[in-house]
């Protein structure tokens, strides 16, 4: 038996062994290839005798590491050796098998050999191989973890079959300043009707549902689907069965299917779900399928549920997702055309609902954009749209990839000094007869060691790294759940450390390979610096003085703009506001829900350091749903072929504006009077400038042509309603009988003496006495949430600022470095210099002007990059120009003095040589 297991260990091993040797180069595989096996077959099995299985797999190990090293030295001298033939190679000719046997034998121990003296040379030195591996590892690891956020957000595909095909359907209408419109029943309707090149073409909602079963109500996410959505994603559930067009009938038996991840949180992964019932709004739902886990179209909800289209729906309440798959042979600018085609006969077939003027002057469209670029859509109410996410990812990418560069300069300014002190001994192991290949390997191998640890180090980082990230609260990132280090971002960081190894050895290696072995040995002593390192050594220099100017430009930028943010008046005041989000559900009516959310702002009112509470159904910045309406003014009516205006408009009980501080600047306050009678409204400054002229009270407006109209009781201050960087809008304030909403959910607004956070047990047990089994779904502070509001700016800012930081830092080193050596270097010289009476000051302005020509250099090249790319950053900024003259300044000061400062102590330092030391040091 164990004989039976050597055998197999042993030609596993050289079967491995074979694989790589594809990697050498047709020629010598040809003529070598058997010699190379049969020698690695003696010692994998000379391996395994002594170490059993552990031995074996350390020698198809170094084989394979031996193949990898050699493989692209081996490459470059056959194409050298093509270019000049009988020039000197390594592909000697030798007849004979044994000849053969022994060229495969020499590749062999030969790459085995430098590797080891590699690694014990590396040893030798830990400082600079720490000091390396972990400069390496930095930049590694900071552009691994960023690329395997963009590998799972960006670049995989859906989890459906042909995710490009399925479009999400939107609307818009410029002139009317609503920004994007889903869709509507109606819209829905139309495109299945005249549509001919959509497919299935599916609506969806989301939703929240109180969760009945536990010791308490939660509030749980669910997703609304008219039954046509399994057709669209053409994903089978894993137990069960889809929705059928009996489900979603009016009247038709309760029923849900699970999602994958509601399914074992819920009820454990029980395979025998089905049948069950799960309660949701008190109303209990057959359990008819299970979702596998692969879906991902609404990563938090618990469950779907059927959607009832009503065939003669609305058209203009745009409050549905509609899906759709193209048609097959159907392309996307195709399909784009025969919807807004429709969009142009919308006033022929339904001229009440969209009239000419609205078409035309509105410039009414619809888009279709493909589901991939659709999920980079805001991820709940703190999100940005795609183009912005996919911008930023890539901005963020770049950051860390100029880190990188920059990491890499450094080390190879490490590496050249490295090179400079073994000239001699390159030149004495050349003239004992060591080949180039031998002398490029000797570089190879040790730069790939150097980067083979770097990027060991780094993907340790970056798998830390990709924890932190979805760890962080990010909601304004898509698909963030499924970040992870998988094959593809192995095999990102494999190239990318094979690639920074490689071009670490890239720079010295073509100079040694060129030398005179007489020159070197003539030279006089090792370590002495040539013209041409200094010159590469001083290019790195400005390379990392360039990179560094553009990040600290960059961040500059953002870190001024979010500044300017943080300035913006929202209109209301965050400090000392706790929200509370209270979900009653669906099966109570609207008067009841109206007391009952009164009864709890009555009572939450009265606790100790409570200086005033209210309710709405919407808030400002956190805004989900915010209901918006075409209206009237019954003293200035509109001219027959002028655009009907938007309000956008908020259900609020008493008390509501003076918790949130939004400020009463005329009439007064919403007082319970008018809760009850539901005839009155408040407007917003700019709604009352721009359609009421200056005595706005008493005048009455109409939400909508079959509404009843109200009096305007007060007008209020502005406020941001969908985020700090957002346009002020016109915006009504009603009472919350007459909102927009159902009621199934609001959120309670207390304003605090002191600290929110503090009241927060105190207004949970209010809330609790009342009405135990209602869910509170969130609990946060007002700041928080705006501060929330700013998270991909602050994101992006602080990668950028530890980034300028880093590449700072090392640009400051890599300076130090490069002065210090040309002084140490340059240490007789100087020595004769003040021994013949040049001041001290005189020696250090001779370097330190050195130091700042290198600096100009990487000055003029970066502020040329950081004006071209300073433009990318443009929709992450807000009131500051890309090209901000400020933020160039303060970025071209702070690095100039750093670099200096990291200019002034080496030379410092060589001005104050002993002139007879360095006189008998040489």
């Amino acid at each position: 038996m164990s004989g039976r297991a050597n055998v197999r260990a042993v030609r596993l091993a050289v079967w491995l062994y074979q694989q790589c040797t594809c990697m050498l180069p047709a020629g010598l595989r040809a003529e070598y290839g058997e010699a190379l096996v049969s020698d690695f077959r003696w010692l994998a099995q000379r391996s395994y005798d002594r170490h059993g299985v552990v031995g074996a797999a350390a020698a198809v190990a170094r084989g394979c590491a031996d193949i990898v090293y050699r493989a692209p030295v081996e490459h470059w001298l056959e194409r050298r050796s093509a270019r000049r033939p009988g020039a000197d190679s390594p592909l000697v000719d030798r007849p004979g098998a044994r000849a053969r046997r022994m060229r495969g034998r020499d590749l062999l121990w030969t790459a085995s050999n430098e590797l080891s003296i590699s690694v014990r040379g590396l040893a030798r030195r830990p400082a600079f191989t720490l000091v390396s591996i972990a400069t390496l590892g930095l930049g590694i690891g900071a552009t691994v973890a960023i690329f395997a956020v963009i590998n799972s957000v960006l670049i995989r595909p859906l989890p459906y079959p042909e995710p490009d095909r399925i479009v999400l359907i939107n609307h818009h209408a410029p002139g009317l300043e609503l920004g994007e419109l889903q869709s509507s029943e109606g819209m829905v309707g139309l495109y299945r009707d005249h549509a001919r090149m959509l497919g299935p073409i599916a609506a969806t909602t989301e939703g929240r549902r109180n969760l009945f079963g536990g010791e308490r109500p939660a509030r749980v996410e669910v997703r609304n689907v008219s039954p046509e959505f399994f057709e669209v994603v053409q994903l089978d559930p894993l137990l069960g069965r889809p929705f059928d067009d009996g489900d979603a009938q009016p009247g038709a038996p309760a029923v849900a299917m699970l999602t994958y991840d509601g399914w074992q949180i819920h009820f454990g992964g029980e395979p025998d779900v089905l049948g069950k019932t799960i309660e949701l709004d008190r109303t209990p739902r057959e359990i008819v399928g299970v979702m596998p886990q692969r879906f991902r179209y609404d990563t938090n909800a618990v469950a779907l549920l059927p959607l009832y289209l009503d065939p003669d729906g609305a058209l203009g309440d745009f409050e549905l997702t509609a899906i759709a798959r193209l048609s097959p042979g159907v392309g996307l600018d195709d399909a784009r055309r025969e919807v807004n085609a429709l969009q142009a006969r919308l006033p022929d077939l339904f001229p009440e609902a969209f009239p000419a003027n609205l078409i035309e002057r509105a410039g009414w469209r619809a888009t279709l954009t493909p589901l991939r670029d659709a999920a980079l859509r805001a991820n709940g109410p703190f999100g940005i749209d795609g183009i912005g996410v996919r911008r930023l990812l890539w901005v963020v990418f770049g950051t860390v990839a100029f880190v990188l560069l920059i990491a890499c300069a450094n080390v190879a300014n490490l590496f050249l000094v490295r090179a400079e002190g073994r000239r001699r001994e390159f030149a004495i192991r050349s003239a004992l007869g060591a080949s180039r290949s031998r002398l490029a390997g000797s570089f190879l191998s040790e730069t790939a060691l150097l980067g083979a640890a770097g990027g060991a180090v780094g993907i340790a980082l970056a798998t830390a790294g990709v924890r932190l990230l979805v760890a962080y609260e990010m909601g304004w990132l898509p698909r963030l759940e499924e970040v992870s280090i998988d094959g593809l971002t192995l095999l990102f960081a494999a190239a990318i450390s094979i690639a920074a190894g490689l071009a670490l050895g890239a720079l010295p290696m073509p100079r040694f390979l060129r030398a005179s072995i007489e020159m070197e040995l003539r030279d006089g002593r090792e370590g002495t610096g040539s013209h041409e390192h200094h010159r590469t050594r001083k290019v790195l220099i400005t390379a990392q003085v360039a990179l560094a100017l553009i990040l600290l430009v960059g961040s500059g930028l953002l870190v001024r703009s979010l500044q300017r943010l943080n300035q913006v008046d929202p209109g209301f005041r965050p400090d000392n506001v706790l929200t509370v989000g209270i979900s009653l559900g669906n099966h109570h009516s609207r008067q009841e829900a109206v007391l009952f959310y009164q009864r709890v702002v009555d009572e939450v009112a009265s606790l100790p350091g409570v200086l005033a509470a209210g309710a709405s159904d919407n808030l400002p910045i956190a805004v989900s749903s915010l209901s918006g309406s075409d209206f009237d003014v019954e003293s200035r009516p509109r001219a027959g072929d002028e655009i009907e205006p938007i309000v956008m408009y908020a259900g609020a009980t008493p008390g509501y504006l003076e918790a949130l501080g939004i400020p009463l600047l005329r009439g007064r306050p919403v007082g319970r009077r008018d809760q009850e009678a539901g005839s009155a409204a408040w407007v917003n400054e700019t709604f009352a400038r721009r359609f009421l002229g200056d005595d706005p009270i008493g005048e009455r407006i109409r939400l909508g042509r079959d509404s009843t109209w109200l009096e305007v009781a007060g007008v209020v201050g502005d406020v941001r309603i969908l985020g700090l960087d957002e346009e002020i809008r016109p915006m009504a304030y009603l009472p919350m009988t007459r909102s927009g909403s159902a009621l199934t959910s609001i959120m309670l607004v207390v304003r605090a003496t002191d600290d929110a956070i503090a009241l927060a047990p105190a207004v949970r047990d209010a809330i609790a006495q009342i009405a135990p089994e209602v869910p509170l779904t969130t609990m946060r502070t007002m700041q928080n949430i705006v501060d929330r509001s700013l998270a991909e700016r602050s994101f992006t800012m602080a990668v950028l600022v530890i980034a300028a930081l880093v590449a700072l830092l090392l640009g400051a080193i890599g300076l130090y470095g490069v002065i210090s050596y040309v002084a140490s270097q340059r240490s007789r010289e100087i020595g004769i210099r003040i021994a013949l009476g040049a001041l001290p000051s005189q020696v250090l302005a001779m370097f330190v002007r050195q130091g700042f020509g290198v600096l100009t250099a990487g000055l003029m090249i970066g502020i040329a990059a950081a004006l071209a790319l300073s433009r990318l950053l443009g929709a992450m900024l807000f009131e500051v120009s890309p090209t901000d003259p400020l933020s160039f300044i303060i970025a071209v000061v702070v690095l100039t003095a750093v670099s200096l400062l990291a200019t002034y102590l080496p030379a410092r330092r060589a001005s104050s040589i002993d002139p007879l030391e360095a006189l008998r040091l040489e």
